[in-house]
């Protein structure tokens, strides 16, 4: 071994010999826990902020840090947007500035929670008990704590669907959280950076021609330009990272051996107070799905636009659109946004299908494409629902929460 290569080797070692041991981080991240529990967010920020000048790596701190730092992110945008919606309904024109200037500064604080987690999530052994539906917070900002506010993360009803007493105790469960809810925190906010980062890839700013040409009776072709192609690929990259993370987690609750107060639990433990059952099957099809949505946001497959209208109004007629989707191909590609919205609406009155969707998708709407199984399989739930085999919340409330 080369000499600087065994200097590495030994100065990671002794620093790995002197860290702090899990539980001693804990403790000293003590103060910002207790704030945390005690819903006073931006107390938790600074208490954290103290930790971590001295030890950047504590994992308790790092995630107390991301919850207070998500907390305060989602209530400036949630007071953003109907600022955005007010200014636009009293001058007729949105102010993009103002709008590009919010999503960008979500996106920054986004990206800054997910590093927090992910030095949070360097540590498997780590768990945090919190009462996430005893915080006092104003969750809809309008000025006090209501009863909606309070109900909010509450649990509303039992196992059999009957709704829980006001002051019945499992309304306001203390989970423990642990490496796996960690691992589905990264991927839940993967997911959410995607969605930004295409808003901001494009201009709208012809969106203040839409209202008013409409109201005039005209239907003039709007174009939405891409103006940063490079947040679609940012975009893509956080699909197919949320998507990995999401797997990393499933995998994570799989090999959990403890049962104690469970966010998420696996089929083999039975101590959580969601009133969900969690089968083999379950996450069989978790894993399933979260293949099929790699398929597609990869562009490998694609999604059957007949298969997707059957999802939503079973048809036995021969005359639904033969084409596929191709989201794969839009991430990777990406192109302007050109709506004509007069052929938009001759499409719309004469019911054809396969022009309009020509006319909104462009070449991202193909006549031929491997076909994704994810309609096949959504389908086949929702048969069994249908049937009486499994209720809604066994088979899809899990789904779409963890996916």
């Amino acid at each position: 071994m080369k000499k600087p290569a065994l200097v590495i080797a030994l100065g990671s070692l002794m620093a790995t010999a002197c860290a702090p041991s899990l539980s001693q981080r804990r403790e000293t991240a003590a103060g910002t826990l207790q704030a945390l529990q005690e819903a006073r967010f931006e107390a938790a920020a600074v208490e954290a902020g103290k930790v971590l000048e001295t030890d950047a790596e504590n994992p308790y701190a790092r995630l107390a840090a991301a919850i207070a730092r998500y907390r305060a992110a989602t209530h400036q945008i949630a007071t953003d947007a109907p600022t955005v919606i007010l200014g636009a309904v009293q001058t007729r024109g949105v102010n993009h500035q103002y709008l590009r200037m919010a999503l960008e500064q979500f996106e920054k604080d986004l990206g800054l929670v997910e590093d927090d987690l992910a030095v949070a999530a360097r540590f498997p052994d780590l768990a945090l008990d919190l009462c996430v539906a005893c915080w006092e917070v104003d969750w809809n900002r309008d000025g006090e704590v209501g009863e909606g506010d309070r109900a909010l993360l509450e649990i509303e009803r039992d196992e059999n669907g009957d709704e829980l007493a006001p002051d019945d105790p499992r309304r306001r469960p203390t989970y423990r959280y642990d490496h796996g809810d960690v691992l589905w925190a990264r991927a839940f906010v993967s997911f959410q950076r995607a969605v930004v980062d295409v808003l901001l890839a494009y201009r709208w700013n012809a969106l203040d021609k839409v209202l008013p040409a409409l109201l005039l009776g005209m239907s003039p072709t709007v174009t939405f330009e891409l103006a940063h192609p490079e947040r679609i690929a940012a975009a893509r990259e956080a699909l197919l990272r949320g998507l990995d993370l999401a797997d990393a987690a499933r995998r994570a609750y799989l090999a959990e051996s403890d049962d104690e107060r469970e966010w998420v639990p696996n089929p083999r433990q039975k101590d959580h107070p969601m009133p969900l059952v969690v089968d083999e099957a379950l996450y069989q099809t978790w894993e399933l799905v979260l293949a099929d949505l790699k398929k597609v946001f990869a562009g490998e497959e694609g999604l059957g636009v007949a298969d997707l209208l059957q999802l939503a109004e079973p048809s036995e007629s021969d005359e639904l659109p033969k084409g596929y989707l191709d989201l794969g191909g839009m991430l990777a590609r990406p192109k302007n946004i050109v709506v004509d919205l007069g052929q938009l609406k001759r499409d719309l009155d004469d019911e054809r299908a396969e022009p309009l969707l020509q006319h909104l998708f462009g070449e991202f709407y193909v006549p031929t494409m491997t076909p994704s199984q994810l309609p096949t399989r959504l389908m086949r739930m929702k048969d069994e629902i249908d049937r009486g085999e499994e209720s809604l919340e066994r088979k899809l409330r899990y789904l779409l929460w963890l996916n």
